[in-house]
């Protein structure tokens, strides 16, 4: 009677076993098919880009006057306003939701600026420093997408922005200088509002419209397991 009973134990090990071995491998399966780009993926992150290439081209024109304005009223201020020209950084990845999505959406939003005439130059060092967006998501390895997680990105892109201004535009001045320490915290303010903030907001009421909806990103519900 012990061998009926033994078979059964082995039969049971043996395909918990397997149950154990295959989840691990559709884990894996269905991770990499949601971080690999579709048609869909590349079409609306050049949308995406687009949009805020336009936006660029908007904010040149009123940085003309408004930079060297705040820069008079207070040397540094003008970094409050930085961060509309690297918001799309947070947004792409928001809403595209893979690898290299903030790059690809700064590329073509550069472009746009570049067509539409722009006194700025555009820079693939800056377009790699804001990379720093890229690795804060890929820290948390793309699953969590949320407001806590989108200011922390904006961060990590206000403090590796603020450096490289500091190191190959304004060599004047010391980072503990009056002029460093006011365009620090102005820096880091504008990332907060405008990349933190505000493509939170834009993210949101792109997803409330229905303009999302073949994306996982057009789900709270998606939002919320992933936090």
């Amino acid at each position: 009677m012990a061998k009926p009973y033994s078979k059964t134990v082995i039969h049971n090990t043996d395909a918990k076993l397997s149950k154990q071995v295959k989840q691990p491998l559709k884990t894996t399966q269905e991770t990499r098919k949601a971080l690999t780009w579709r048609v869909v993926d590349i079409a609306v992150g050049a949308a995406v880009g687009v949009m805020s290439g336009v936006m660029f081209w908007v904010f040149d024109g009123l940085s003309y006057g408004l930079f060297p304005l705040m820069t008079l009223i207070l040397p540094g201020s003008a970094a409050l306003l930085h961060a509309l020209f690297y918001f799309p950084a947070t947004l792409g990845s928001l809403i595209v939701r893979k690898p290299g999505a903030s790059a690809y959406v700064l590329l073509v939003a550069s472009f746009v600026e570049v067509v539409l005439g722009t006194k700025y130059s555009v820079s693939l060092v800056v377009i790699a420093l804001l990379q720093a967006a890229e690795a804060v998501f890929a820290l948390f390895r793309y699953r969590r997408w949320t407001l806590g997680v989108t200011i922390l990105s904006a961060l990590a892109i206000g403090i590796v922005y603020n450096f490289y201004l500091l190191f190959f535009y304004y060599q004047a001045f010391m980072f503990f200088s009056p002029r460093g320490i006011i365009g620090t915290i102005c820096e880091l303010l504008s990332a907060v509002a405008f990349a933190g903030f505000g493509s939170w907001g834009m993210y949101c009421a792109l997803r409330k419209s229905g303009v999302l909806s073949r994306f996982a990103s057009s789900h709270k519900e998606h939002n919320e397991e992933n936090a």
